[in-house]
């Protein structure tokens, strides 16, 4: 896994198979949710999990969560169904987001895929 930050969204670029948690911090009493847009349906955004239930579509993932102030996303065996941009809210705020790219997709657009070619010769 090759992992970039930047100042929207962390790309992460993963090889199939793999696994991967994407943390949150969040605060204790807020309610929090995972959102995914698959790039794929004109921006459409998915609940992935929210009111402490992951949606049953994502059989991969799991939610790590601390009683204090910690939810991440885990993605349990990842694929090029899984592509795309994570975040996490809390209490309606978006806290962070991640961009996943898994190795041998066609990425969105060239600056993407210049940094896919990057990652993989560093």
């Amino acid at each position: 896994m090759w992992y970039v930050e930047t100042s929207v969204y962390s790309r992460l670029l993963m090889i199939a198979g793999e696994s991967v948690e994407l943390p949150c911090n969040t605060s204790l009493t807020a309610d929090i949710m995972w959102t995914y847009d698959n790039y794929v349906d004109d921006g459409y955004v998915q609940y992935v999990y929210r009111n402490g239930r992951i949606d049953p579509g994502f059989p991969q993932l799991s939610v790590n969560s601390s009683a204090t102030d910690y939810h991440s996303l885990v993605i349990h065996d990842v694929s090029q169904n899984n592509s795309g941009r994570y975040s996490c809210y809390d209490g309606g705020q978006r806290k962070i987001g991640y961009q996943l790219i898994i190795d041998g997709m066609c990425c969105i657009n060239s600056v993407d895929q210049k940094l896919v070619k990057e990652m993989r010769t560093s």
